[in-house]
């Protein structure tokens, strides 16, 4: 057995199923020998966003492994590793290299120096004797703690060597409880506070607890709002759930940032950044929001807000505890509290989407966005289906107005937010539950950057669906370079994206009126359940309408007259 044979078996051992790579790489036939299924990509990146779709849907359970060749092949990766590293997905990525001696002498491309601030370790494979530490090394820090990607580099000398002694056991993970008095604290204070807030983070996801998020919202009478990678950890159709507090949010989460007096982030990083709802200072007494931040690191802890309580562990064991504590001492809030508070809440909701009513049941052509999302929501059973997006556009009028239901039934990103990521993303999201509807909306902009792995799509039979929204602009950039727009016309786009997709493959359809959109979707729904990737081009007008505050729509109509939002 040599080096690229023990890496496969390791692999194997530690329950990979697939192989994210572009040829040749040191391992892909000794995966392909022993039933590892490479997928080859066209562009690298994509190779990135695969193996990151696929780590999350599993929530990291199992891992996603890259393999790409050297310098052109791991330059090329660089961004799809980023994303996962700014996203906290755990993958494995295997550049190669030519040779161990001189991996990291000009003009090679030096794999370990460069992407080692984008990984939570980045190394090399020197020799045979230095892998099994290396590879156990590896998986510890994929499974355990804040997750990101790890780079081990294999030269293409040291692939070969032979290796006499291998013994390898598969890495366990651990998990942590948070300090007892610290447990105290935070609910001392979620307890005594006239508007508490749960902020669940995508560690409740990998920790998968959103059975005791639910638990201890009715315990302490809280309202529950997710970042834009938490959305789908709780229900959203639950009767505490408000949405997801991201850069475009609904009115719900507008009012209980206001109103809150404590904040309680669990799994959460608290990062403030544009795809971060904005938290106010102080709640509606003139007093200063208090916080109690839960996560798997302390590194997160106290860097954007200061925090009273701070619980290091894993979501579902703090939680639990949390939960075990109040009926112990049994101060949870009365039913009465707890009834008319979910009564509040289902009253909000309804008046938010009736005030959208007009716009998601719009006959306008160009067909409007939220009519699309609507036309959605009444055709895909949200059980089983997984939902992702773009930034832009496909992003501000999914997550207010997308209801989640079940965990990892939508795919929120953003921290990089680099467009094309969510057609790799989904891919790899479809290979880890093939049983599933997985759909990705995009905009012309994000599918121009990837649009040829459509064709891996169809080569490897990986059926999702891409909508894209195609209204021949970047939208409402106009305002954001207008000189540019107006001169050279730098915020237009142009395409036949249905047309390109039938040339690779793929069952695609172009739609233009309203009463089109539904029918193209249970056709679309068909085509996957024939193993056929599908692409939905729908001519959209330019949308002036985006929910980024939480406004209702007349507030909509007056800041479109001043001047309206970006996109």
């Amino acid at each position: 057995m040599n080096v690229a044979e023990a890496i496969a078996e390791i692999l194997r051992r530690e329950g990979t199923e697939y192989l994210f790579c572009f040829p040749t790489t040191p391992i892909m036939d000794a995966c392909a020998e022993i039933g590892i299924r490479p997928i080859v990509v066209r562009q690298e990146r994509v190779a990135g966003n695969m193996a990151d779709g696929y780590s999350r849907q599993t929530n990291g359970k199992r891992v996603g492994v890259v393999s790409v060749q050297q310098g052109a092949g791991a330059e090329n990766s660089f961004s799809g590793i980023t994303q996962a590293f700014t996203d906290s997905s755990a993958i494995l990525v295997i550049p190669g290299n030519w040779s161990s001696d001189y991996a990291s002498l000009p003009p090679n491309f030096d794999t370990v120096k460069n992407f080692e601030h984008i990984s939570k370790w980045a190394d090399r494979i020197t020799s045979k004797d230095g892998l099994l530490p290396r590879m156990r090394r590896a998986y510890t820090l994929l499974r355990n703690g804040r997750l990101r990607p790890v780079i081990l580099e294999l030269p293409l000398d040291v692939a070969s060597q032979e290796i006499s002694d291998f013994s390898y056991a598969p890495v366990v993970e651990y998990c942590s409880q948070a300090d007892p008095s610290e447990v105290k604290k935070a609910v001392d204070m979620l307890i005594g506070a006239k508007h508490p807030l749960i902020w669940a983070g995508q560690g409740c996801l990998y920790a998968e607890a959103s059975k005791e998020l639910v638990e201890l919202a009715e315990l302490v009478g809280a309202r529950v709002t997710t970042s834009l990678m938490g959305k789908s950890a709780i229900d959203e159709s639950g009767p505490l759930a408000i949405g997801a507090a991201s850069f475009s949010k609904n009115a719900l989460v507008v009012k209980a940032l206001a109103e809150a007096d404590v904040i309680f982030a669990i799994g959460a990083s608290l990062a403030r950044d544009f795809t971060a709802a904005h938290i106010p200072t102080d709640d509606l007494d003139g007093n200063p929001k208090r916080f109690i931040h839960s996560n798997v690191e302390v590194s997160d802890v106290n860097l954007y807000f200061s925090s009273e309580s701070v619980l290091i562990g894993d979501a579902k064991l703090v939680l639990r505890q949390m939960i075990t504590y109040i009926r112990e001492k049994g101060i949870q809030r009365s039913e009465q509290h707890v009834g008319a508070l979910k009564e509040s809440v289902a009253l909000q909701k309804r008046a938010w989407r009736d005030s959208f009513e007009e716009l998601i049941s719009s006959d306008d052509e160009p067909i409007n966005f939220y009519r699309v999302i609507g036309d959605f929501m009444k055709t895909f059973d949200p059980d089983e289906t997984v939902v992702s997006h773009e930034p832009g556009v496909t992003r501000d009028v999914l997550v207010p107005h997308y209801i989640a239901t079940k965990p990892r039934s939508y795919l929120g990103w953003g921290h990089s937010t680099q467009l094309g990521f969510s057609l790799g993303a989904c891919l790899g999201v479809k290979l880890a539950v093939p049983e599933k509807m997985v759909v990705n909306f995009m905009g012309e902009a994000a599918i121009g950057m990837v649009m040829g792995d459509l064709e891996t799509a169809v080569r490897e039979k990986i059926p999702i669906i891409t909508i894209i929204y195609h209204n021949s602009l970047m939208n409402n950039y106009s305002r954001i370079i207008p000189k540019a727009a107006k001169l050279f016309q730098n915020d237009e786009l142009s395409g036949n994206y249905a047309a390109v997709a039938k040339a690779l493959g793929a069952f695609a359809e172009r739609i233009e009126k309203p009463a089109e959109i539904i029918p193209a979707f249970n056709r679309a729904i068909e085509a996957v359940k024939r193993g056929e990737p599908v692409l939905l081009d729908i001519i959209c007008g330019n949308q002036p309408f985006i929910s980024y505050g939480g406004e209702d729509l007349q507030s909509l109509r007056d800041m479109q007259q001043k001047g309206g939002y970006g996109s």
